[in-house]
């Protein structure tokens, strides 16, 4: 089998030692060809121009979405964890280790272990696990800009980011106020304050923590939307409690929370512009954004068990 490797070098996790240690490990299992990105979009240009039996990606989430914006429906694609976070590579099984990771892959190569899962799609762009409208991506268009200030332009660890949330509802006066309007099939909307969207669970990781947020979100059906209505300062307490412990607006509903499962198309409309993420990245303020659901949209290698 013919890879190409494809690797953001300005990863967290993408070292000498390391990089050596993932080719290592991959060449033994495939013809490889090792290709380096240079800049933001470089990823999906060279996913593009691939014409190996299969894309390998080593770095983050957002190399990860860019290389899946790149590869034709149906493509396969391998992930090794670098990033800060990886979510999308700890959805599909690796352990969270570039090195151990790769022995993981040169195994599912050789044994054919494959699967197609579904993608979401936002006004266009497909994502990996998730997006959002509102306070995590406030929090993370924060994130993004002081980035480029620290040593080596890493990006910062998640409990920075989560500090950084905090640091946004204060000045919100810890409150969450109504802002937006989804709207699903047949015309039913919702009025939301927060708006986190996924199509697997966790939703996301705090480090080793799983954000449960979307416990019934999975690659084989349409997006989860949760959404919080108004809340106010002594409301908040649902967002942590819900997310990371007791998930229970999956189950039975709740006034201030709501969920909706298996979707396959709806709308979203800000009454004013609103920070929106993709797979982690900040991607612009929105007043609309359309979202949908690709089934079967890649195939991806997965450990073999």
């Amino acid at each position: 089998m013919r890879v190409r490797l494809i690797v953001n070098a300005a990863a967290t996790g993408v070292r000498g030692p390391v990089l050596d240690a993932v080719i290592a490990a991959l060449r033994d299992a495939a013809e490889l060809e090792v290709v380096t990105t240079e800049y933001a979009g470089h990823a999906t240009e060279l996913a593009a121009a691939a014409t190996e039996d299969a894309v390998v990606a080593l770095g983050g989430d957002g190399t990860y979405n860019e290389i899946a914006n790149g590869l034709p429906q149906g493509s396969l694609m391998g992930v090794l964890p670098a990033g800060a976070s990886s979510v999308f590579a700890r959805h599909l099984g690796y352990v969270n280790d570039p090195a151990a990771a790769a022995r993981q892959l040169a195994d599912a190569l050789r044994a054919g272990s494959t699967r197609s899962i579904g993608l979401g799609v936002a006004d266009g762009r497909v994502f990996t696990f998730a997006a959002g409208l509102g306070l995590d991506a406030e929090a993370t268009a924060i994130v993004d800009r002081t980035r480029h200030e620290r040593p080596g332009n890493e990006r910062p660890g998640d409990l920075q980011v989560l500090a950084t949330a905090l640091r946004v509802l204060r000045a919100e006066g810890f409150a969450l106020h109504e802002r937006m309007t989804l709207t699903v099939a047949g015309g039913i909307s919702h009025r939301c304050s927060y708006l986190a969207v996924a199509n697997q669970h966790p939703y996301t990781f705090l480090g080793p923590i799983p954000v449960r947020a979307t416990p019934k979100a999975d690659f084989e059906h349409g997006l989860d939307a949760v959404f919080t209505r108004e809340l106010r300062g002594r409301q908040l307490w649902r967002l942590p409690v819900y997310a990371l412990i007791w998930p229970r607006h999956a189950r039975h509903g709740s006034r201030h929370v709501g969920y909706l499962h298996d979707l396959h198309a709806f709308t979203v409309t800000c009454d004013e512009p609103t920070a929106f993420q993709i797979d982690g990245e900040y991607v612009g303020h929105r007043e609309r954004v359309e979202f949908s659901y690709r089934p079967d949209a890649i195939r991806v290698v997965v450990p073999a068990h």
